[in-house]
C-alpha cells in the first residue's frame, strides 16, 4: 500500500471553472490519474518564472527592433535616442 497513494478532490459544481474541470477529469474514465499527472507536469513546464535579466533583455530587444536605440554588442554600450533616462532606471530596478 505504500507505493500507491490516493487524494480526494472536491469540486464546487456551482463554479463554472470547477464544473468544467470536473467534467474533463471524469470523461477520462480509466485514465484519470495519467491525465492529472500529464496536466500537472504541463502546467509546471509552462509556468516557470522568468528571471529579471531575461525581462531586461527582451525589453531591450523589443526597443532595438523598433529602432529607438541600438546596442553596440562589442562593448555593451547603449546608444539611445528619444527615450527618457527614467525608462532605463525602471528597467534597471527590475
Amino acid at each position: 500500500m505504500g507505493e500507491t497513494k490516493r487524494i480526494n478532490l472536491s469540486f464546487d459544481l456551482r463554479s463554472e471553472k470547477a464544473r468544467e474541470v470536473y467534467e474533463i477529469i471524469i470523461s477520462k474514465r480509466s485514465a484519470k490519474t495519467a491525465f492529472v499527472i500529464e496536466t500537472v507536469f504541463a502546467y509546471l513546464e509552462n509556468n516557470k518564472s522568468i528571471d529579471k535579466q531575461t525581462i531586461k533583455d527582451a525589453f531591450k530587444e523589443a526597443i532595438e527592433e523598433i529602432g529607438v536605440f541600438t546596442v553596440n554588442k562589442a562593448n555593451g554600450e547603449e546608444i539611445a535616442d528619444g527615450i527618457p533616462d527614467d525608462v532605463f532606471d525602471i528597467i534597471n530596478q527590475i
